[in-house]
Parts: C-alpha cells; sequence; structure tokens
C-alpha cells in the first residue's frame, strides 16, 4: 500500500484521471446530445462505465510493483518465510482492493458534480467493482510473475488500457463494432464489468450478475495463474 501511495503518478492515475476522464466524456457527451438524431450515454451510465475502467490501472501497479520486487533481493529475502504463493499474490491484491474501493468511492462522489444524482446505488456500484478491481489485479500480477517492470509499463500500461477502453463499450458502442468484434467484446470481461456496474447502479439488479460471473471467472482464473506462476518462479530460486 505504502508503493502504491508513495508516488504522486500512482494518485494521479488511481484517484484523479478517473474523475477528469468523467469530466471529459461528460461534456463531450453533452455535445452530441445536442446534435439532431445523436444518441448521449445518461450520467449514470457514463459514471458507472468510468467506475468499472478506472480499477485498469490496478494492474500497472500491481505487476511493476511485483515485477520490481522480483528483480531485486527484497522476493528473495522473503521467501525464507513459511509464505505460499498464494500468501504472496494475496498480499499484493488486498492493498490494491482497498485502493479500488477508495477509487469507486470518489469517483461516484463527483460525479455529483457533473450531474450525477447520487443514491445509495453508489455504494452498490463500488461493491460490484470490486471483483472488477480483483480480474485487473490478477492480469497485472501475471504480467508481473512473467515479465520485467520495463515490459508489464506496456502491456499494462498501454496495451490493456486502450483495449478495455475501446471494449468497454463506452467510447465505441458495441452494436457498431460488426458481429465478429462484438462477439469478442462480449467474450472479454471489459464490456461485461462495464453493463454489470451500469445495471447496478442503475437499479437493475436482477441483471448484475448475467455480466459479473464472467468478470468473476477471469478474475479468479487470473489468480489462480498467477499463483501458478509464481510458485513455480519460486522454485526456480
Amino acid at each position: 500500500m505504502k508503493e502504491v501511495l508513495r508516488g504522486p503518478v500512482n494518485l494521479f492515475f488511481g484517484v484523479a484521471f478517473p474523475v477528469l476522464l468523467l469530466w471529459a466524456l461528460s461534456v463531450i457527451y453533452r455535445q452530441v446530445g445536442a446534435v439532431p438524431g445523436a444518441h448521449a450515454v445518461s450520467g449514470t451510465d457514463l459514471t458507472a462505465a468510468v467506475a468499472a475502467y478506472a480499477p485498469v490501472f490496478l494492474s500497472l501497479f500491481a505487476g511493476m510493483l511485483l515485477a520490481k520486487d522480483r528483480t531485486s533481493s527484497f522476493l528473495s529475502r522473503q521467501f525464507v518465510s513459511p509464505m505460499t504463493a498464494a500468501d504472496f499474490i494475496l498480499g499484493y491484491t488486498r492493498p490494491m482492493l482497498v485502493v479500488s474501493l477508495a477509487q469507486s468511492l470518489i469517483t461516484f462522489l463527483c460525479a455529483g458534480l457533473f450531474g450525477y444524482r447520487l443514491s445509495v446505488r453508489l455504494f452498490i456500484g463500488a461493491a460490484v467493482v470490486l471483483p472488477v478491481a480483483l480480474m485487473y489485479t490478477a492480469i497485472g500480477l501475471l504480467c508481473g510473475c512473467l515479465l520485467s517492470d520495463k515490459a508489464v509499463g506496456g502491456v499494462c500500461g498501454a496495451m490493456l488500457t486502450t483495449v478495455a477502453f475501446i471494449l468497454s463499450g463506452v467510447t465505441v458502442p458495441v452494436a457498431i463494432m460488426g458481429d465478429a468484434l462484438r462477439h469478442v467484446a462480449q467474450a472479454l470481461p471489459f464490456y461485461n464489468a462495464s453493463q454489470a456496474t451500469i445495471a447496478a447502479v442503475g437499479g437493475d439488479a436482477g441483471h448484475v450478475w448475467a455480466y459479473l460471473w464472467i468478470v468473476c471467472a477471469y478474475a479468479f482464473g487470473g489468480m489462480a495463474a498467477a499463483v501458478f506462476v509464481f510458485a513455480l518462479r519460486r522454485r526456480e530460486r
């Protein structure tokens, strides 16, 4: 937690950037709504989608942190402890979930400045974002087990953030992507994460799990893979 909060860049992308992104998209979609025949995303849906996208930066934080610890003597000293690979991975994961919860609440609360009507549903939305944060953290830790810190920056900091932003269905509606790309987007967790959060914040609780189970499958699959690869890396030491 100290490593994440110590860097001003981490704080900017973890807290300030989602709020700035929400403000920018709110301004853009407000202009789109003024165009005859154009369809603008509602403030509620936009806020939920941005809150679901914001944890993507946790993959970068977690991945670079683990990759740097691997290349230093820090983990080598820790390996004398009786902790298992699962203990290590959970140790990296739990602070990220705390950061995600704070990130979601700040994003939802600041959304009130952009016309979003605050309600108790934002707490439900923040809870739904937690499995999303677990999924992104698992991706980051898996990359941290396999790649160097510079490579993690490229994969999680550039490629993953771009892919998640496009395929979340907020900036580019899934309906206009074409059948092939639409099916790919619906099979990946990014679109399902935004839709689950939109359903939770919009009061459509019956449709949350229809999307959230896909995110959970990726999250637990990624965590299992990270534990397995970490255990293999530990044996190589």
